[in-house]
This record gives structure tokens, sequence and C-alpha cells, in this order.
């Protein structure tokens, strides 16, 4: 697939271009034109879903961090209790604080390829429509010479 043809030059005829050489080429434009259109479609699809992601990313990083408040809000005093009791307190403590700490690397991790995602893919949607916006109008000045002829 072409990106972006060059101005041709068609054959001259004895009643001006060769018809049929400008339909084709008309043809071309057209197929080329309708491959874009597809590839931007597909590339919306992909930048709304990316988005999703993010916001479910979002609202996990939400949900993390409430649990993380009411966990240090929270917390059980080991001095009331059994010594025993208290050792796996502080044993639990340890594992829910290390937890926590996964959970918000893994969801900031999970927010940062998300947005960069939603980046590049809004910088090929730009690059597309620029790519459709060109090919339209070499494609209008087809049309325009073609119902000239």
């Amino acid at each position: 697939m072409t990106t972006l043809p060059l101005p041709e030059s068609f054959a001259l005829t004895l009643r001006g271009y060769d018809r049929e050489q400008v339909d084709e080429r008309l043809a071309e434009l057209h197929e080329d034109l309708r491959l874009l259109a597809l590839d931007r479609d597909a590339a919306q699809s992909q930048a709304e879903f990316l988005a999703t992601r993010l916001a479910q990313a979002r609202t996990e990083i939400t949900a993390l961090r409430g649990q993380l408040d009411r966990l240090c809000r929270a917390p059980a005093d080991p001095a009331a209790v059994g010594a025993k009791v208290s050792r796996l307190l502080a044993l639990a403590q340890s594992e829910a604080d290390d937890l926590v700490l996964v959970a918000q690397h893994r969801a900031a991790a999970m927010r940062a390829e998300a947005e960069d995602a939603v980046r590049r893919t809004q910088a090929q949607l730009r690059a597309i429509d620029e790519v459709l916006a060109d090919a339209e109008s070499v494609l209008d000045e087809g049309d325009t010479l073609h119902m000239a002829a």
C-alpha cells in the first residue's frame, strides 16, 4: 500500500489523457484511501481499548489506596495481646505492607503502560489522519482532472 502517491503524469491521447489510465489510477487511490480508513479505524479502536484499560487501572489504584489508608489508620496494637499473637500480627502486618507495595508498583506500571500505549496510538491516529487528508486531496484532484477530460 502506498502511503501518499506522488503526482503522476498520464499519457496524452488525441483528446487529452488516456481515460483508462486515469480510471485505473483513481481506482488505486480509492483502494489506498479505503485501506487507510481501515487502519485509522483499527487504531481508533485500539486507543479506545487502551483508554478503557487505563480507566480500569486508575480504578484499581484508587481501591488499593483505600485499602492502604484503612490498613494504616487502624493497625492492631501488638502490645495489647500475647507474644504469639503479637508475632503473628507483626508478620501479617509485614506481609500486608509487602502486598500493598507490590500492588502499588503493579498499578503504577499498568498505568504507565496504558498511558504510553494511548500516546503511541494517538500519534498513529494523527499520522493516519494526515495521510488520509493528503490522499483525499490527491483523489479530489484526480476526480477533477477526470471530469475535465
